[in-house]
């Protein structure tokens, strides 16, 4: 990727190269995490390769803002909440195709009758290969904890948990043996409350119902596949995003490569323990996946595969969507 382009680029042309590449609607963020990936912004004038900085100080803040204001080349995508958007040259291509196929399929969606747990192979395979995520999952069943007082566990267990193992990226010029002697070896947990839809009727109690039991944990998401799509009301829910740190991700059941996130949570340091503690002695689901994160070994990480949630292949995940969802009845 880097051997691209030769010539030094504004944000303005490496903007339009990037969109060239990922050839589909996207965001601006989206985008910029995608430069970032590839190293497209080695490219950027603004860069110094051999410092690896940025001559500003909010590059991505400037990439974004060319796609918002560059009228000529950039064109916003109706109806999509992040905003998206792809380059004028490809707007025949996409907008009117994929719109009207992606809408057909979320219509089909919404009259087909499934439980929110059915969701979380979807989540599973997004949480999996999402660059930001990749992460394995692991469901935790309400229903095998033991009982405590009615009602006082009601918002207690999240729907699923995850974990990035972040220092299975340091196997290499002794980077891992480093931070084993010296520091704690890096990793992520997530936590995810899962509903099959998000409106004006229940977002608030959804979203405090994930407050309640994710934020335990690095970072907690609020899931869902069919949101309210309202300027208001996505507003309103990233309000609440913003003051509680919890995320919102949206399912895109008609393609999982575009689910996305719409609000990031925000990352905490230190866990809560003490809720930690509260889950592990009372549900054996949540109890298993401590243990199966503390002996992870990178060594032989397949014999710890089986403890998490199984990842559908792209052809299983296609029979699982038209069979259990119904996604083409």
């Amino acid at each position: 990727m880097d051997n691209l382009v030769q010539e030094k680029l504004s944000f303005a042309k490496l903007a339009i190269l990037a969109m060239n590449m990922v050839n589909r609607p996207t965001t601006p963020y989206e985008l910029w995490e995608l430069v970032l990936e590839h190293k497209l912004h080695h490219q950027l004038a603004c860069f110094d390769v051999q410092t690896q900085t940025f001559s500003g100080k909010t590059p991505h803040a400037t990439f974004c803002r060319v796609i918002y204001t560059d009228k000529v080349n950039f064109q916003e995508v109706p109806n999509t909440k992040p905003k998206q958007y792809i380059l004028k040259k490809l707007k025949d291509t996409f907008i009117n195709k994929e719109n009207i196929v992606n809408q057909n399929n979320r219509a089909i969606v919404k009259k087909s009758k499934f439980h929110e747990r059915d969701l979380h192979p979807i989540l599973v395979y997004f949480l999996k290969h999402h660059a930001y995520f990749k992460a394995h999952a692991k469901t935790i069943f309400h229903e095998e904890s033991f009982k405590g007082k009615k009602g006082g566990d009601k918002w207690l267990y999240p729907d699923m948990v995850a974990v990035n193992f972040e220092y299975a990226n340091y196997q290499e010029n002794n980077v891992l043996d480093f931070i084993k002697k010296f520091d704690i070896l890096p990793i992520k947990i997530f936590s995810f409350e899962i509903k099959k839809e998000l409106n004006f009727n229940n977002y608030k109690e959804s979203f405090f119902q994930a407050v309640s039991n994710s934020s335990w944990a690095n970072e907690g998401y609020l899931v869902a596949y069919d949101i309210e799509q309202n300027s208001q009301f996505i507003e309103a829910l990233q309000k609440l995003s913003q003051s509680f740190g919890i995320g919102v991700i949206e399912l895109n059941l008609a393609d999982i490569q575009k689910s996305q996130i719409l609000s990031p949570a925000r990352f905490k340091e230190k866990m809560d323990y003490s809720v930690v503690d509260e889950l592990a002695t009372k549900n054996p689901n949540f109890a298993q996946f401590l243990k199966t994160v503390t002996d992870f070994d990178l060594s032989n990480p397949n014999r710890f595969l089986n403890e998490f949630d199984k990842i559908l292949s792209n052809d299983k995940l296609v029979d699982y969507l038209n069979s259990q969802l119904k996604l083409n009845d």
